[in-house]
């Protein structure tokens, strides 16, 4: 029987809240970098040069265990330019993640249950973390804005571990923040890859958040090769309420 849990992490964008509800926000940033390369076509051709731009990334940066976001941002917009048949220069790519940081910070909207069932959850005396691979420059200000640090007890980025998610060093350091064993902590997240195979391989249970159909993209880009199994599949995150119920939590 497994142990009775003492700690919730939750990943951030895609799980707190919904990147895919910026996909209008977003766009401004692909028509700068389409109006520099010198493009005018669709938004759905957008669309897919970026979807090619940040397959580049991945393989030119997310093959590492640890990455500024900010770098793949820029080889992603780099990338996306090259898709539409121009280029631009390391500036032009810098503005554009200047731009896309900016907006999401102001745009983005916690999930309607997330705030209440981080609070229950702390009343239940568990420990909330998030546990998100970002850079610090977006994360600090999206905590503050967004209402978080009154009711979580921690946060990780992955520029603070220099580790990214699935690399074991992220969970690591958030596991010595929580102050227990793996076998006590739920991950609850939305990339199989990062939020399920992640955390498993550290002995931890998951709950994968499947509302926004991503099952192993999500923030984390391409699934794994072996993807681990969730221990639960929830499409609200009050559902974690009733998994992490009170017979299952550490007294």
């Amino acid at each position: 029987m497994a142990p009775p849990l003492s700690a919730v992490f939750f990943d951030f964008a895609g799980t707190l809240w919904s990147d895919r509800a910026l996909r209008d926000v977003h766009l401004q940033q692909l028509r700068f970098v389409a109006d520099t390369a010198g493009f005018d076509g669709g938004d759905e051709e957008l669309r897919a040069a970026y979807r090619s731009g940040m397959g580049v990334a991945y393989r030119e940066v997310a093959t590492q265990p640890a990455y500024l976001h900010r770098t793949l941002f820029a080889a992603a917009f780099r990338g996306t330019a090259v898709a539409l048949g121009g280029e631009i220069d390391a500036a032009t790519a810098d503005e554009a993640v200047d731009r896309q940081y900016a907006a999401t910070i102001d745009a983005a909207v916690l999930r309607p249950d997330a705030l209440e069932t981080l609070r229950e959850l702390r009343r239940r005396s568990l420990h909330v973390q998030v546990v998100s691979n970002i850079d610090d420059e977006q994360l600090e200000p999206m905590l503050d804005r967004l209402g978080l640090r009154e009711v979580i007890d921690a946060a990780t980025s992955s520029e603070e571990a220099r580790s990214c998610k699935p690399d074991p060093g992220i969970y690591r350091i958030a596991l010595a923040k929580a102050g227990c064993e793996p076998a006590r902590v739920l991950f609850v997240g939305d990339s199989l890859r990062h939020d399920v195979e992640g955390p498993a391989a550290m002995g931890m249970r998951s709950a994968l958040l499947a509302i926004d159909a991503s099952m192993g993209r999500g923030s984390g880009g391409p699934a794994g090769r072996d993807e681990a199994c969730p221990d639960f599949v929830i499409e609200a995150l009050d559902e974690v309420l009733g998994i992490v119920g009170a017979e299952m939590v550490g007294r």
